[in-house]
């Protein structure tokens, strides 16, 4: 009775269906200082075999196709192979460019064009004051700082530059900061701005987020979730989990924690927006079942 009880007890143990080699993520280097540290500590408390080196999107691709890695998050561009049908290639959340102003601006969406117009050095429209915005009272002939969150940041300002700007060019007044909370300083003082962030700020501070449309007659949605998966916030690049199909049951325990809703905090945090919640226990339940 006790081996019996103690085989099952060896049965439902994660370890059980995991090899004595570690597990090896690899992928964007972008959730590194954030992500990293909590697969660690998960992983410790589970007494879990796991290798993390998250180096880059490209190069964790390149390694996990070479065999040199068991499961890889990504951001793949339009230039990248994607893998092959060996694989298994699902969206887990998001990356984004969020529009922060000041929460007294009188203003509550914007679209494509004005913000062209606002941080692009090629465009038509050359907008400088927030009257051309549509924006009355003493704020209206104020004039418009442009702020950024630059490439050490996020990917928020590159997105915008290709999905928004005819050429890839922002003015050469786009003030730009390394991290969310100096460009959020920024904006947030008595001058105000526009700022192009790549999460939004927190509730109830001193910004609030701008409502986006592609088209001055199209509808604008703010960046949540549900948007973001639905394809009506615009401005959004995927983030995604690729690993073997072969490999799918010894990876499950792994990638369910890297679903869960403990773990969503930690995602927000490196400036991914997880999936809508149904949406991600639907994931949960397909990938289980992967053959």
């Amino acid at each position: 009775m006790k081996r019996a009880v103690a085989l099952l007890c060896c049965l439902l143990s994660p370890l059980a269906l995991l090899s004595a080699e570690p597990i090896r993520l690899v992928g964007s280097d972008l959730v590194a200082d954030t992500l990293g540290p909590e697969l660690k500590a998960f992983a410790a408390v589970n007494e879990l075999p796991l290798a993390i080196e998250l180096r880059g999107s490209r190069l964790g691709m390149e390694t996990l196709q070479a065999g040199g890695a068991d499961l890889a998050l990504v951001v793949l561009g339009s230039e990248d192979t994607p893998p092959g049908p060996e694989f298994v290639n699902s969206i887990v959340g998001y990356l984004t460019t969020v529009v922060a102003v000041p929460a007294t601006v009188p203003l509550s969406q914007i679209h494509f064009g004005q913000l062209a117009g606002v941080f692009g050095a090629s465009e038509v429209t050359n907008i400088k004051r927030w009257s051309e915005l549509g924006v009355t009272g003493s704020w209206g002939v104020r004039g418009i700082t442009a702020v950024a969150v630059s490439r050490r940041g996020g990917l928020a300002v590159d997105l915008f530059r290709y999905e928004v700007l005819k050429t890839p060019d922002l003015k050469s007044t786009v003030v730009q900061f390394k991290d969310v909370a100096s460009a959020t300083a920024r904006i947030g003082g008595e001058e105000g701005g526009i700022a192009l962030l790549p999460s939004p700020p927190e509730e109830g501070g001193p910004l609030k987020v701008l409502l986006v449309a592609k088209g001055e007659r199209d509808v604008a949605y703010g960046p949540t979730s549900e948007n973001l998966h639905t394809g009506d916030y615009p401005l959004r690049l995927p983030v995604r989990l690729v690993f073997r199909k072969t490999d799918a049951k010894r990876l499950n325990f792994l990638i369910r924690h890297l679903l869960a809703d403990e773990t969503a905090p930690t995602l927000l945090k490196a400036g991914v927006v997880p999936l809508p919640v149904q949406t991600r226990n639907q994931l949960v339940f397909e990938l289980e079942n992967v053959r």
